[in-house]
């Protein structure tokens, strides 16, 4: 392929990337200010975020499986156009429930662009050059994340809440044009068939309803989280019984796909414990102004940009088995840092807690993807990016969830037995002791399965 073609593809593809995680990233330190503006609580306003990632995990896979049969390229530009309209709903709108419903048509944008996107520059790139693009990716991602605090903050500072939705809207309408008119056709899969509506219902129901239980503190919540795993748990052999499942459990017996998707979903729940509670964090207890708090937010994002680049053309050369491990370490300890902020300079220790996730994020992804991504067959490539973004987002959603839940419950205990300030301090150690547990599982795995996650050099399906 041309040299300047399959740079274009990275082009366009990033820009979608840069939309959607600078979207993300704004709302991370508007969460607080959203709250105040409607007068809800954290567990409440976290819908907005949660709400968002739940329909992307719904239908990555199936937007994957639609790629792979009428074209990526397509799915993905008309992503670009449905995520700029929900950008625009999202803008204007007046509570709580209508922004909510708003960010549901804006994440099936998202997720048409986030299932197709990854598997475009890998069918685009040849297989020396795959952990280069996709570490140029996850600095694209770096990016974003950089700029939403720092945008955010003036604009939220300025202009309110609702016209950080509006910057996405010009470089949405241009993406599109750009992804219509440049993006070559990708590979088609002739076993590619019916769509399987049933499972894609089955795994929606159970994982809302998985969430609903960790948001709701009611005695009802046992009673739903039983049903949301039963309804996992028939997910999964009813999809064993079909001809054309969602699941492709062909690909399940290739280890580097398996460990990696494991490995990503403990390392997005656990990071975003950081990236969801610090800015709570940094409001409620530190008083700090939205443009001091995009600041420090901008810290993990700046770490990640810089890093995930060189990582993924290192892991060209040593394999990903090293520079996941020592991610994974690195983001153990800034939730081992985070964990004593009831001790010490707050300041110092919420510095070198992002500069460690970042840097830890940035060793950890585009390695993963690239070991994930050369274990795949071509055809594959858009079901294998819509999986692995389902496990992310998944893992993003069910991380908001928990740490939410987990934080109300601890304080609320705490309470009982200290005075609001300590008891907001405790809540928060033992938060970020809990992701760190999380995170060291991930580091194990990494550590024990380094070997058997290096790439075949011939894609075969097998273990």
């Amino acid at each position: 392929m041309k040299l300047e073609v399959k740079w274009q593809v990275l082009g366009i593809i990033c820009a979608g990337i840069f939309i959607s995680t600078l979207d993300g990233s704004i709302l991370n330190i508007a969460n607080p200010i959203i709250a105040e503006s409607f007068s809800v609580t954290m567990n409440e306003v976290q819908w907005v975020t949660t709400s968002y990632m739940l329909v992307i995990t719904a239908t990555l896979l199936f937007f994957g499986k639609f790629g792979d049969q009428i074209g990526s390229q397509k799915v993905y530009a008309y992503g670009f156009l449905c995520f700029t309209g929900g950008s625009f709903l999202c803008s204007i709108s007046p509570a709580l429930y209508y922004l909510i419903a708003s960010r549901l048509f804006q994440a099936v944008g998202a997720s048409m662009m986030m299932s197709t996107g990854v598997g475009i520059i890998s069918n685009t790139f040849p297989a020396g050059e795959k952990g280069k693009a996709l570490g140029l990716t996850s600095s694209m991602v770096g990016i974003g994340n950089m700029a939403g605090p720092v945008i955010g903050g003036v604009i939220l500072a300025n202009f309110g809440w609702s016209s950080i939705f509006l910057v996405n809207i010009p470089i949405g309408l241009i993406g599109f044009y750009l992804a219509l008119k440049h993006l070559p056709a990708q590979p088609l899969n002739p076993d590619q068939g019916r769509y399987d509506v049933a499972g894609m219902l089955l795994f929606a129901l159970g994982s809302v309803m998985l969430l609903l239980s960790l948001s709701n503190n009611s005695a009802a919540a046992p009673v739903i989280a039983v049903v949301a795993i039963s309804l996992l748990i028939s997910f999964y052999f009813y999809e064993r019984n079909q001809v054309q499942p969602l699941l492709d459990f062909t690909l399940f017996r290739i280890k580097p796909f398996l460990f990696g998707n494991i490995m990503i979903f403990i390392a997005q729940m656990s990071q975003i414990w950081v990236i969801f509670l610090i800015p709570f964090y940094m409001e409620d207890f530190m008083q700090l102004s939205p443009q001091l708090m995009g600041l420090y937010m901008t810290i993990p994002p700046v770490c990640l940009a810089i890093t995930a680049p060189l990582t993924g053309s290192l892991s060209d050369r040593i394999g990903p088995g090293r520079l996941t491990s020592i991610g994974l370490f690195l983001m153990t300890l800034s939730h081992l840092i985070l964990s004593s902020l009831s001790s010490g300079n707050s300041t110092l220790k919420i510095t070198a807690g992002l500069l460690l996730i970042g840097i830890g994020m940035g060793f950890f992804a585009s390695p993963n993807s690239n070991s994930i991504f050369r274990s795949i067959p071509g055809e594959k490539a858009g079901y294998t990016g819509g999986f692995t973004a389902t496990t992310r987002n998944f893992s993003i959603s069910l991380g908001i969830a928990a740490s939410a839940s987990i934080f109300t419950l601890l304080i609320n205990t705490q309470q009982q037995l200290f005075s609001p300030d300590i008891a907001y301090m405790q809540a928060v150690g033992w938060v970020f002791k809990i992701s760190a547990f999380i995170t060291l599982c991930g580091l194990l795995l990494s550590i024990l399965t380094a070997k058997s996650r290096m790439p075949s050099p011939n894609n075969e399906l097998s273990a």
